[in-house]
Parts: structure tokens; C-alpha cells; sequence
């Protein structure tokens, strides 16, 4: 998993069209949820048409979890603005169970149409919020000494106190010690 998967796919379809793909996790113990959303863009210029379906496969962690997931239906064939679905829906969620302590998990997305030639595919891999209860085993670097966060004192108006509730920023979520 040298890689992670690509955020836009091109279809080399006529006219061209251009997909952007995201995704969220979270974590919940041993279990990872993602949720996936692919925004497709405009036709430039707006005069061109695409009247073809637009499908999605997901494969996450060697498990196909979405196969023919429907991106874009044949009609519209003219959009003038973006428009995004998500998968498994914009509420919900697939559930990886049993990932360890590892930081990223193998995916592959494809995006194509059934009904004319063109597809764009990425294989790489997904990240993994680590698990909260390794916050305890971080340390910093305290005088030239490396400590455990748990034993850590701030000053606090001239005070020095036990850091009790130590917080940390991991994939822009901020999480407790």
C-alpha cells in the first residue's frame, strides 16, 4: 500500500468526464466505518451531453462492498452544476471489522458506464484512525527526555499541574488520553 487511492478519476469517455472522490472514517474500538462520496462535475463546454450511466465498484480491505453502485443515471444528460451522492448513502456507513493496529487498509475504487467506453480506476489504500487507548503509550520529548504523555506537567499560572485530560489531533479529529 505504497499509495493511497486517487481523489479524481478522468473517464476517458467522449465528451470526458471527471469525478471527485472522498471519504470518511471513523473508528469505534477494533471497527473502522467509511463512508465514501463522489462528486461528478460539469461538462465544458456546457453545450456537450453525456447521456450515459456512471457506476461505482469498491473493493475495501480485499472485500468488494459496492458493486454497480449507481453514480449517474443516463438522464440528465446536461448538468450544470456538480452533483454528489454518497456510498453507502450520506447517513450511512460501512463497518471493517477486526483492523488492528494498522494505519491504512488496502482500496480499490472504479468508476465507469455500462453503456459506453470509459473507466477510471484507482487501487491504493485507505487510512485507519488509530486506536484511542494507544494515546497512552505517546511520548514527548521533556528536558532531552522522552516521557510518557500520561506523565506530563504543564504550568498553569505559574503552577505546574498533571496534564489530566491530554488531547491529540489524528486525521484532523482531535482525540483524549
Amino acid at each position: 500500500m505504497s499509495s493511497y487511492i486517487s481523489t479524481i478519476y478522468r473517464l476517458s469517455t467522449e465528451p470526458a468526464t471527471t469525478c471527485n472522490l472522498s471519504y470518511e472514517v471513523k473508528r469505534e474500538g477494533d471497527s473502522v466505518y467509511y463512508r465514501f462520496k463522489v462528486q461528478v462535475g460539469t461538462l465544458y463546454p456546457n453545450t456537450l451531453a453525456f447521456s450515459y450511466n456512471l457506476k461505482a465498484d469498491i473493493t475495501l480491505n480485499n472485500k468488494k462492498i459496492l458493486s454497480g453502485g449507481t453514480v449517474k443515471q443516463t438522464y440528465p444528460s446536461k448538468w450544470t452544476v456538480p452533483f454528489t451522492v454518497y456510498f453507502p448513502s450520506k447517513t450511512g456507513w460501512y463497518r471493517v471489522d477486526d483492523v488492528g493496529d494498522v494505519s491504512a487498509l488496502p482500496c480499490t475504487v472504479k468508476i465507469y458506464s455500462t453503456q459506453t467506453s470509459g473507466t477510471a480506476t484507482s487501487t491504493g489504500a485507505v487510512s485507519v484512525p488509530i486506536l484511542e487507548s494507544n494515546l497512552q503509550n505517546i511520548k514527548a520529548k521533556v528536558n532531552g527526555v522522552w516521557k510518557n504523555i500520561s506523565n506530563t506537567y504543564i504550568k498553569v499560572n505559574g503552577i505546574w499541574k498533571q496534564a489530566e485530560n491530554i488531547y491529540v489531533k489524528v486525521n484532523g479529529v482531535w482525540r483524549g488520553s
